[in-house]
């Protein structure tokens, strides 16, 4: 498959729920590595800033057109990400890909409107682009950033004047980076990576982390399949870092466990230390599985499955580590379709879940133990305003201040800590850590 072609399919695939980094890792095999590359940058090009891409084209289509075919839609958006975000791509080449698959499609009008109306967006466009992104309303600015306006309205609110920093950071194309573990293999790894032309290089925030200059199928990196190396952002490897710092003994519990990422570098932090895994999903559960057999850690932590909320663990844990489901906006810009998805009432629903969430997890800690809450959200509902009411229903409980920052740290308020999605390797995320007070007081181990 073309890869044109492949990015129409993908972007099909999304509008029926799925992920889009889940739809071409699926292609992998596929397709040749050059056309894989090329749907996956129109893909995420396209994604990004959605909404930006639909009002130039609109502006453009002159009279408007009613009708089209969602074919012709999502074409129209990847051929004008495609000529205003691509620099080393033909746009004739674009256009005319784009207009065969219109018309294999069986889309002959789309195909006409879609040939004119490019040929607009790449006299005009530029044009169009420079006027919404220099404008100072805030709709526009969202706008140009790829953000729903009425999340830029949530982060003004919340952050003041640092809600302009995040509509620009949310423009940051990300990079990947890798978790390598144990840390000795470091050097070697990277030794690998280089002499295969790949640029990359150690991490200066977190010391297992290793950073590349541009994106790459994980399978491709040395040291994965061995086990050494994990697709993995800094933001989420700063998260198990904190908890490491935070851990006063005892078996750790990990609830919403997830695919096991996190998993593994907990394994690889705490080596030796019972750890038990909570999660609902059986397919996840299985990923898990896989995964930390990929990373040779030997023996496998239990499982539970089943509902977090009414499961409980088979030994009384000292850390729980809950990576709650989340909005996941501080992750857009690796997962720009959620963006599209989220609602207000997601939202709260959410919130809900949350609070759940983490009053069952310190009603499980042991007392003198810690309850490490993390979102990869930027929403203050998400985070301080759940870990507000918790804390308030319960005087038994604390939060433990972290001593581990970072220049890309930024105190909540009042509670916990976000990293700031600053960098290509860093995803947005929130942390605060509970202690449960034995005897009414803290206890240090």
């Amino acid at each position: 498959m073309r890869g044109v072609e492949a990015a129409l399919l993908v972007l099909s695939q999304v509008r029926e729920g799925r992920f889009a980094s889940e739809v071409i890792r699926g292609m992998a095999d596929s397709m040749k590595a050059s056309d894989l590359t090329l749907a996956s940058t129109l893909v995420y090009a396209t994604l990004r800033r959605l909404l930006l891409w639909k009002e130039v084209y609109s502006r453009l289509l002159k009279p408007p057109a009613g009708g089209l075919s969602r074919l012709a839609e999502d074409a129209l958006c990847v051929g004008t990400a495609g000529m205003l975000e691509l620099r080393n791509f033909a746009p004739k080449v674009l256009v005319n890909a784009l207009v065969q698959a219109l018309k294999e499609g069986g889309d002959e009008r789309g195909a006409r409107l879609l040939n004119a109306v490019l040929r607009r967006v790449s006299e005009e466009g530029a044009g169009l682009l420079a006027t919404i992104g220099s404008s100072g309303n805030w709709r526009d600015q969202a706008l140009y950033a790829g953000i729903p306006a009425w999340v830029a309205t949530i982060w003004r609110n919340s952050f003041g004047d640092d809600a302009k920093g995040l509509l620009r950071m949310a423009r940051i194309r990300p990079y990947s980076s890798f978790r390598v573990l144990p840390e000795e293999e470091m050097n070697s790894v990277i030794d690998q990576a280089r002499s295969k032309g790949l640029r990359c290089w150690p991490s200066p925030l977190v010391s297992s982390g290793l950073r590349m200059s541009s994106t790459i199928y994980p399978g491709n990196f040395p040291g994965y399949s061995e086990g050494l190396s994990t697709p993995q952002t800094e933001g989420s490897m700063m998260i198990g870092e904190l908890m490491k710092e935070v851990y006063r003994g005892g078996p750790i519990l990990e609830m919403c466990s997830g695919r096991g990422i996190k998993t593994g570098h907990l394994m690889g932090l705490f080596p030796g230390v019972a750890l038990e895994c909570m999660e609902m999903s059986p397919r996840r559960i299985s990923s898990a599985q896989r995964e930390l057999r990929r990373l040779r850690h030997g023996d496998l932590p239990d499982f539970s499955q089943g509902d977090a909320l009414q499961l409980s663990p088979r030994r009384v844990p000292g850390l729980i580590s809950l990576d709650a489901p989340c909005s996941g906006s501080g992750t857009w810009s690796r997962h720009p379709e959620g963006k599209w998805r989220l609602t207000a009432e997601k939202i709260d629903s959410l919130a809900s879940l949350q609070k759940s969430l983490l009053k069952r997890a310190v009603s499980l800690v042991e007392p003198g133990g810690v309850v490490v809450y993390s979102t990869c959200s930027l929403m203050k509902t998400e985070n301080e305003g759940v870990v507000a009411e918790v804390l308030s229903e319960d005087p038994s409980l604390v939060e433990r201040p972290f001593a581990f920052t970072s220049k890309h740290m930024r105190k909540g308020r009042p509670w916990g800590v976000y990293i700031w999605p600053e960098l290509p390797w860093l995803d947005g995320f929130y942390a605060a850590a509970i202690l449960k007070r034995s005897g009414g007081k803290d206890v240090d181990r």
